[in-house]
């Protein structure tokens, strides 16, 4: 066993037993009278102990939860990758919320991180030529729920690939002229149908 390891956990022990909390000890498999004896250590014991090279602690790797935990973590980080993006394309504070849940102090925070700096007042809207080609670009890789994350990845993927033509043009913008045109569309479909 690797001496660190020990100091490791018998420092973390002897927190948890300085603040009550028994149960977490007892989860690490230190017995009751252990837990006594780990108490009364004086700073000289607890290091000789600490320093031992015999093994008194065994690890073991719970493969199930360890894996479940490292696809968590691989979800978070690609989540949070999707939301620097959408921050840096000009994804607006109800964009933000809407997709991701974040407060406005949250996105606000993030913008500050990221170097990100929003324009005052309301973004310009795009001319008839930009329009026409967010939805041009939107058929393309069109996602049929407006509210799924896909969607929201669509509409990034509009914005990339019209912020060449159409400088200053934002994500904000794009959703709203997709939602726009999608209601529009959805109503022409249901006044056909009729």
């Amino acid at each position: 066993m690797i001496p660190s390891i020990n100091y490791a956990i018998l420092t973390d022990a002897l927190n948890a037993l300085k603040s009550g909390n028994f149960r977490h000890c007892e989860s690490l498999g230190f017995t009751l009278d252990e837990m006594n004896a780990l108490n009364q250590l004086s700073l000289d014991e607890l290091f000789t102990v600490s320093q031992a090279a015999a093994p008194f602690l065994a690890v073991n790797v719970h493969h199930d939860v360890l894996r479940h935990l490292l696809s968590h973590a691989r979800q978070e980080y690609l989540q949070l990758q999707q939301i620097n993006r959408a921050i840096r394309l000009g994804g607006s504070i109800a964009l933000l919320n809407q997709y991701y849940g974040l407060t406005s102090n949250e996105t606000c925070l993030r913008r500050r991180l990221l170097g990100v700096s929003v324009p005052y007042g309301r973004p310009p809207e795009p001319d008839e030529e930009t329009d026409a080609e967010i939805w041009r670009q939107w058929q393309k890789c069109r996602v049929g729920n407006l509210q799924s994350p896909n969607a929201l990845i669509a509409m990034m993927i509009v914005t990339e690939a019209l912020l060449p033509m159409a400088e200053g043009l934002s994500l904000t913008t794009v959703w709203k002229r997709i939602t726009l045109c999608e209601k529009e569309s959805a109503k022409r479909r249901a006044s056909h149908a009729r």
